[in-house]
């Protein structure tokens, strides 16, 4: 019985831990980690893409869009002052992370795809019908 249950808190914390890898400290689950996804070259549907992977890993993407300009690297911009972002851009390999706290963010941070967005390490969605 002691097996079982132990056994049972083991596999329900692995499944919180998981669920809520980029959480905040100190918050609820009410408190996730809120990120903006945008893209940042001329590929269509990119920024769409990045976020049904970055929801893969437990991202709470609040907002897909096409950034302002075109970006040659990648950079993950906190936009909240104590928003942990390093986590996030070591779990994905993103190298330029920066912040410019914004009042009235809508998300914690914003992810924009440059033209290396290939060498982020997330699981891409393929995209059907399409040639490679």
């Amino acid at each position: 019985m002691l097996v079982a249950l132990s056994l049972a808190a083991l596999v329900l914390c692995a499944a919180s831990v998981t669920y809520s890898f980029f959480a905040r400290r100190g918050e609820g689950a009410a408190g996730r980690f809120r990120l903006e996804v945008q893209n940042g070259t001329a590929q269509a549907g990119l920024a769409g893409r990045a976020a049904r992977a970055l929801r893969e890993l437990g991202v709470d993407v609040v907002d897909v869009g096409n950034a302002p300009r075109r970006y040659e690297e990648s950079v993950l911009i906190a936009r909240r002052e104590g928003a942990d972002v390093d986590a996030l851009a070591e779990r994905i390999g993103c190298r330029t992370v920066v912040v410019q706290v914004r009042e009235g963010a809508l998300g914690d941070a914003v992810l924009i795809l440059g033209a290396d967005h290939g060498d982020l390490r997330l699981d891409w969605p393929r995209e059907t019908g399409l040639a490679e």
